[in-house]
């Protein structure tokens, strides 16, 4: 949400070519379609929703497109440019169903929800220059796996998420990452 009481989401299938978009929803209810995600090296169905930084960029991932085909964490300026962050490849991630946050530094932390070590997902950090790091791998075992939803972060900088599959009952785990 803006300033301006808008409201900014993604759609999975709409836009011009049905592989979603980014919209914005103004106080009086009218939408405007900013971005048409085309399925190709730009990414392609974001399943999650977007942030805003104070600039007005917004910031997401998609969970197809790409130029690997694994998605994309991309970033909308106030103009409906949109620039691939990331695009994740066969080694470092798929599946980014979970949205990004931002910290002061500009640096995204995110979740995929396979690949990763064991392919059962990690969570990572692009920093503001677009250089990816993976935080932690998880192992599908006691620490979980399959990170379905994205991470919070705490003053201090831990990161704190759940997971859909591991742990000790294999229902997945509240983990925190410390920094």
């Amino acid at each position: 949400r803006d300033s301006a009481g808008n409201l900014y989401g993604t759609t999975t299938s709409r836009g011009a070519l049905h592989k979603g978009g980014v919209y914005k929803l103004d106080t009086a209810g009218l939408e405007t379609v900013l971005y048409s995600f085309t399925g190709g090296a730009d990414g392609g169905v974001p399943y999650s929703g977007v942030i805003r930084d104070l600039a007005g960029n917004l910031y997401g991932t998609t969970t197809a497109g790409g130029t690997a085909g694994g998605g994309v964490v991309y970033k909308l300026d106030t103009a409906g440019l949109e620039t691939v962050l990331c695009a994740f490849t066969s080694t470092d991630g798929a599946d980014a169903f979970a949205g990004v946050i931002r910290d002061t530094a500009g640096n995204l932390y995110g979740t995929s929800t396979t690949r990763g070590a064991l392919n059962n997902g990690f969570v990572y950090k692009l920093d503001a220059a677009g250089h990816e790091t993976v935080l932690y791998s998880f192992t599908g075992g006691a620490d979980g796996g399959l990170p379905y939803s994205g991470v919070i972060r705490d003053l201090a900088g831990n990161l704190y998420g759940t997971t859909s599959a591991g742990g000790t009952a294999g229902a997945g785990v509240v983990y925190k990452l410390d920094t």
